[in-house]
């Protein structure tokens, strides 16, 4: 099932669960082994932990080596070895129906912060590996190449063909061993036209019904099957060549295999329906040895918890893991990893000083913990947001505290993305800092190319620096290509503002072209220009009336464009005398009407600059520049307890016409009594308050927009959850409204929608046992005549408190 949230978080997968956990035996002996590329934790025997490290290791240069692609990556894995069935079980993941999925022997669980590997020895076969190559080949290949720019089929097929990977003698490989179940499938069912197949998205994928998708992945590990046998290795990589630089499909597969759709599929067709099939046999120069690269140590009880803890945690069980990580600050309160996830837990459980402290405990005892330095930092970012997950401002001590622990974050680790990723959002949020926010983000998809979330929010900046067609063309392509549904809301989103933001400022255009053509006129002339707005009915305005609403129009419109102070900012009116470089401080001397005084700055690099002089347009500010005889609007942040001659920092300089000044309220109150706004214009000058409140009814609106629509038969109602439960083979949500309670069941929890249009329900833990969630939500069901319950719960949509269903 999957949520969908319309702030800045990601997409949540929700995993219906029941779990009662029974803690790590204290007779267990924990170790941990590290190998060239993976960290292994685990109660198994070290032999054991051994194997499952040297196994790993010769998958991943086996892909290495024959697939030519970097496998350095700016996560690293953590691999929990189980000794037996027993011990994995309680953290196996569960089935929909929130029972522990016991046929499962290993999973691959990735994260923005850490992947996961678990698996058990007890009973180790191919089909315990096989999923965790699976998974292990997507996540090489979406950090290559990012998962919606790689065509879906080649993903999965080729992550199906390395699957069954497996090693003899440290140096005989077999790839491509034949997959019987997909054999049989594609056998009794017709193939999907290739033109098809290569049309579907990851997005449509996911869309579609467990048949459907069962065919997709046969026919996919079939293909890529069929290419590699059929020595046409050099074609796959010339394919996704093509098609990452938008080449169309059919001219990409054209191109990179020299045969065309039709002659492919009889082919394919042909080798489904063959008896027995090859597999690719290779033999390496040297053995694929790495036991000797290898260190072991012994874990402490509070180390193994604190991993199980974070395991938990990753697979979204917070609750669950909870009790591990209370128990691993209990016997090591210094222990920074423990500490840190304890933080994220509380984080999620919206105890945010709780989680300071933790977090804070885990810098302070290691200053080294970059996932500390981040999540401290991230979570400050939350503190400010509304029901709807919107932040408008962070405040100038909070950014910079913000700032600050993300450059050192990024200072331990600099391959961790999500810090530069964080700092952008953080700039974009304050409009400061956008050309540097853009090379964080660039820095960050040199490590994760690909990563759409970091390219949607370049696209988010270039649209708040006016560069609308580079905006548009990311946000574009990412609507059509991605998977995420909170990413493709995002860019058609920002797609249509880009629109309405080019029309405005057109139309603006327009205005100042007619305005300006009609002083000219009335210049020659020697008359007062007219202005196009309609006179309130019976009243006649003189020329110095007209004069005086010219004058205090072109002011309001300069003092509405004008960047607007921060917290603790100031403004003042002057011009810059000079500008001195001293060392490594930059010096301007500001003259006003009644003083002269001094501010100072680091660098220009971070001064933002406006101009509404066309006359300046091509003014250079630099060491030594003259610009003394042009207006400008100075804001700068005052020093505290200065003992210097420098009075702050000079933050913007905005250039303004000679007889700029600042207007007050009541100056614009008079002038919207005499004269009103047509009927098309918006009043932008209007109190915060009230664009506040415009802001949430358009967005209250919008939530009404994009609820899901009943189909025929279904209802909807408001209300909350109660509880859930499971009896038999049945889950049940009962959920109460104003007029009743409702009793629903669950037919199939995999294809009931779940989304939020608040954070506050943010990695809620649904399970057969849940309790009350005090969020509105909106249920979707289709009613039934059994007198035991109400009907089908359809889907549940999780509102802010201040919502109202039309």
């Amino acid at each position: 099932m999957k949520i969908l949230q319309t702030s800045r978080s990601i997409v949540l997968f929700l995993v219906i669960l029941v779990f009662s956990p029974n803690l790590v035996s204290a007779k267990d002996e924990w170790i941990q082994v590290r190998s060239k590329n993976f960290n292994l934790v685990g109660n198994a025997s070290e032999r054991d932990i051994r194997k499952v490290a040297t196994k790993l290791e010769q998958f991943r240069e086996t892909f290495r080596q024959l697939f030519k692609v970097n496998l350095d990556s700016a996560i690293s894995t953590n691999v929990v070895v189980f000794k037996s069935e027993g011990a994995y079980k309680p953290f196996k993941p569960k089935r929909a129906d929130g029972k522990t999925d016991n046929l499962v022997a290993g999973y691959f669980q990735p994260g923005e912060d850490v992947n996961y590997i678990t698996l058990s020895t007890e009973g180790e076969s191919a089909d315990t590996y096989s999923t965790i190559f699976h998974e292990y080949v997507h996540f090489i290949v979406n950090s290559n190449f990012g998962k919606s720019e790689v065509p879906a089929w080649f993903n999965e097929g080729l992550a199906e063909y390395y699957s069954t990977f497996a090693i003899e003698n440290d140096q005989n490989a077999k790839l491509g061993l034949p997959q019987s179940n997909h054999l049989t499938l594609l056998q009794q069912n017709r193939l999907i036209p290739l033109e098809t197949l290569f049309k579907i998205s990851n997005y449509a994928l996911h869309q579609n019904g467990e048949h459907s998708r069962s065919i997709f992945y046969a026919e996919s590990w079939a293909l890529i099957h069929y290419l590699i046998q059929g020595g046409k290795t050099a074609g796959l990589g010339k394919f996704l060549e093509f098609s990452m630089k938008d080449v169309p499909a059919e001219k990409a597969f054209q191109d990179a295999f020299q045969i065309s759709y039709a002659e492919m599929q009889k082919d394919l067709e042909k080798y489904v329906q063959k008896n027995t099939y090859q597999y690719v046999n290779v033999t390496f120069k040297n053995k694929l040895v790495f036991d000797g690269e290898m260190q072991t140590t012994p874990l402490s009880e509070a180390d193994t918890d604190a991993y199980l803890g974070d395991l938990l945690y990753h697979t979204n069980r917070a609750d669950d893991a909870e009790m591990y990580l209370q128990k691993t600050v209990a016997l090591n309160p210094d222990l920074s990893m423990g500490n840190t996830t304890f933080g994220m837990i509380k984080m999620r459980q919206k105890k945010y000083e709780d989680a300071k402290h933790y977090f804070e405990k885990a810098i302070s005892v290691d200053q080294k913990n970059h996932l500390a330095f981040y999540n401290y930092a991230f979570l400050l970012s939350r503190e400010d947001r509304d029901e709807f997950g919107y932040v408008s401002a962070f405040p100038p001590e909070k950014t910079a505290k913000m700032r600050q622990l993300l450059k050192q974050a990024i200072a331990i680790k600099p391959s961790y993305t999500e810090s530069y990723e964080l700092l952008a959002f953080i700039n974009l949020v304050n409009g400061e800092q956008l050309d540097e926010s853009i090379a964080y983000l660039r820095k960050a998809l040199q490590y994760q190319p690909g990563n759409q979330r970091y390219a949607l929010r370049v696209a988010e900046i270039y649209g708040r620096q006016n560069k609308f067609a580079e905006a548009a063309a990311i946000a574009d392509r990412i609507a059509k290509t991605t998977d995420d549904a909170q990413v493709k809301a995002r860019a058609e989103n920002l797609t249509q503002q880009l629109q309405q933001q080019q029309e405005i400022l057109a139309r603006n255009a327009a205005s100042r072209k007619e305005y300006d053509a009609a002083v000219a006129e009335a210049a020659k002339n020697g008359a007062q220009p007219v202005l196009t707005r309609r006179r309130l009915p019976g009243k006649t305005l003189s020329p110095e009336e007209i004069a005086k609403a010219s004058e205090i129009a072109t002011m309001r419109s300069l003092n509405q464009s004008i960047r607007k102070p921060a917290d603790g900012e100031k403004q003042v009116i002057g011009r810059i005398q000079k500008i001195e470089c001293r060392g490594k401080t930059i010096v301007y001397t500001i003259k006003t009407e009644t003083e002269t005084f001094i501010l100072g700055s680091k660098d220009f690099e971070h001064l933002t600059l406006m101009t509404f002089v066309p006359d300046s347009a091509a003014t250079q500010v630099g060491c030594g520049a003259n610009i003394a005889d042009i207006n400008a609007v100075l804001t700068y942040q005052p020093q505290t307890a200065s003992k210097t001659e420098n009075r702050g920092e000079l933050v913007a300089l905005d250039f303004v016409p000679k007889n700029f000044r600042f207007i007050d309220s009541s100056e614009l109150q008079n002038d919207s009594q005499e004269i009103a706004a047509s009927d098309d214009e918006v009043d932008s000058a209007a109190p915060n308050q009230n664009l506040e409140a415009t802001r949430r009814e358009a967005m209250l609106l919008a939530i009404n927009k994009a609820l899901r629509q009943p189909q025929p038969g279904e209802k909807r109602q408001l209300g909350l959850i109660e509880k859930s439960e499971c009896s038999g083979k049945k889950m049940f949500f009962y959920l109460k409204t104003p007029a009743q309670t409702f009793k629903l069941f669950v037919a199939s929890p995999q294809s009931m929608q779940i989304r939020a249009f608040t954070p506050e329900v943010e990695q809620l833990q649904f399970g057969c046992n849940l309790k009350e969630v005090a969020v509105p939500v909106i249920f979707t069901y289709l009613p039934g005549s059994d007198t035991k319950f109400n009907g089908e719960l359809i889907a549940l949509e999780f509102a802010p408190k201040s919502f109202v269903l039309d």
